[in-house]
């Protein structure tokens, strides 16, 4: 393992696909820009990868979305007031 680097453990950015990305709810996106950062990219980085402005990028990753909910399932997400 020496000498090797060191990689995140869920992914790799290249798993995030922009074409893919884009087609999924706004939460899911942000959330795909967010683990682009945890996994060490930079802004430049993420920009590259995206095709967004820098600006673009941290609207859509600080803007409080309402939580992802699938129609019809039968369980209930707790609030951060609840938590």
């Amino acid at each position: 393992m020496m000498g090797k680097a060191m990689t995140a453990p869920f992914g790799h950015p290249d798993s995030i696909q922009p074409r893919k990305l884009f087609t999924l709810p706004l939460q899911m996106q942000a959330e795909g820009l967010r683990l682009l950062f945890e996994m060490g990219q930079s802004v430049d980085q993420v920009r590259a990868r995206t095709g967004l402005s820098a600006s673009a990028i941290m609207n859509l990753v600080q803007t409080r979305h309402a939580p992802f909910v699938r129609g019809g399932e039968a369980f209930a997400v707790a609030t951060e007031e609840e938590v």
